[in-house]
């Protein structure tokens, strides 16, 4: 990857950031979740940035995003958080569909985040990582073992 130059600066920064559904809820289906990218990728233009890779699974979506140094990550991911939940709800066969799921008009994603830089391993590296999402041989590693239920009073 090339070095971006602006007019006072010369950088390289690139984020993978990790965003969980509301109540972890499998209501990225392919189709929302391509909206979601062709939108962040809108998102990042506007902030002059690049979203390099996206990939989503039924719970959650992965970004790897270059940005100047001038452009606050948490700024970024609450522009992303908020524009893409307001813009698939506005949809009204995507807000049906997510309606199954969530009850009433509430935010599509967990307050939570997950972000690193992605400069301990190589951009490909993390770029795999991202695009192999929805594949089947990554699906989540553990089962609910129903190990924290409540304890009924004796």
């Amino acid at each position: 990857m090339d070095y971006k130059r602006k007019a006072h600066s010369v950088y390289l920064m690139t984020y993978h950031i990790v965003f969980v559904t509301k109540y972890r809820k499998p209501i990225l289906s392919e189709e929302i979740g391509d909206f979601i990218k062709d939108l962040c990728t809108r998102i990042c233009q506007d902030h002059d940035g690049e979203l390099l890779s996206a990939e989503t699974d039924k719970d959650h979506i992965h970004l790897l995003i270059s940005m100047p140094p001038q452009e606050r990550p948490s700024d970024l991911i609450r522009v992303l958080k908020t524009q893409t939940s307001k813009k698939v709800h506005q949809n009204k066969d995507y807000d049906q569909y997510i309606k199954q799921y969530l009850l009433g008009n509430v935010p599509l994603w967990s307050p939570s985040y997950f972000i690193a830089t992605t400069g301990g391993a190589t951009l490909e590296k993390v770029k795999e990582y991202v695009e192999s999402q929805r594949t089947d041989d990554h699906k989540r590693k553990y089962q609910k073992t129903g190990r924290y239920r409540k304890q009924r009073k004796k």
